[in-house]
């Protein structure tokens, strides 16, 4: 039955002792506050900078894919231009058979 009665005892006792100290513990709330603020502020720049690389990489990629296709658009173009060009035949015939000297 004293349970409640000493529950609340020990409760209020904490709230005045949170009222007598709250300049330090506003203190350090402001300084946690800032400190986190701080950390996000530059996850945040460190984000920005991450997205800037990853775009740069993206886009030299994709240039290269397509320097790579024109590059085998033009080769590609090529041969047809050596197809055109007609083949003569030529004579086969057997190779002499060379006399090995004993």
């Amino acid at each position: 039955m004293a349970l409640p009665f000493i529950l609340g005892l020990a409760v209020g006792a904490g709230a005045i002792v949170a009222f007598n100290k709250s300049t330090k513990i506003k203190e350090g709330a402001c300084s946690l506050f800032k400190k986190s603020k701080d950390v996000a502020n530059d996850s945040l720049e460190k984000g920005k900078e991450t997205v800037a690389d990853v775009k740069q990489t993206i886009n030299a990629t994709a240039e290269c894919i397509k320097e790579k296709k024109e590059k085998a658009a033009l080769e590609s173009k090529e041969p047809e231009e050596v197809k055109e060009v007609k083949k003569v035949a030529t004579k086969r015939g057997r190779k002499p058979k060379v006399e090995e000297d004993k």
